[in-house]
């Protein structure tokens, strides 16, 4: 007997953001495209409510000059780092523990991201630039 393809759609959900916008604990698992037109906050649920298992990604789609910070309800609460690629020059990889905000720069390049887990106590990130602070992290 002979066996089709099977598969399975596996696409992500898509969601531009132009604006400021609080993320619900239900956007789990969403690519976020950044649109850099304005500068805005984007602010993650305490990790109470995200819960265990929540996820996002957060790309740049289209590049200006405005900066977007990401925060969430709550303080000291991402932990992670950042790596860049920094054009074949020396690359930097930034750690970053009880931070508060994480920047995506006016002028970043398209594609760079932040992908983000929460195991309901804190966020863990990874960003990833095409240079070097691109992306910054601090905390408050």
């Amino acid at each position: 007997k002979k066996m089709g393809r099977v598969f399975f759609d596996t696409r992500k959900n898509i969601v531009d953001i132009t604006a400021a916008i609080t993320i619900l604990p239900g956007d789990s698992g969403n690519v976020f495209m950044i649109n850099q037109g304005a500068a805005y906050a984007i602010t993650l649920p305490a990790p109470a409510l995200a819960q265990r298992g929540w996820n996002a990604e957060f790309i740049v789609g289209t590049v200006a000059s405005n900066a977007q910070t990401i925060t969430c309800v709550g303080t000291d609460l991402f932990h992670g780092l950042g790596i860049d690629g920094e054009d074949g020059a020396a690359q930097t990889v930034t750690e970053g523990t009880g931070i508060d905000v994480i920047t995506i720069i006016s002028g970043a390049t398209k594609g760079d991201r932040v992908t983000i887990e929460c195991d309901g106590v804190h966020y863990y990130y990874q960003a990833f630039a095409a240079d070097a602070a691109h992306i910054t992290v601090a905390a408050e």
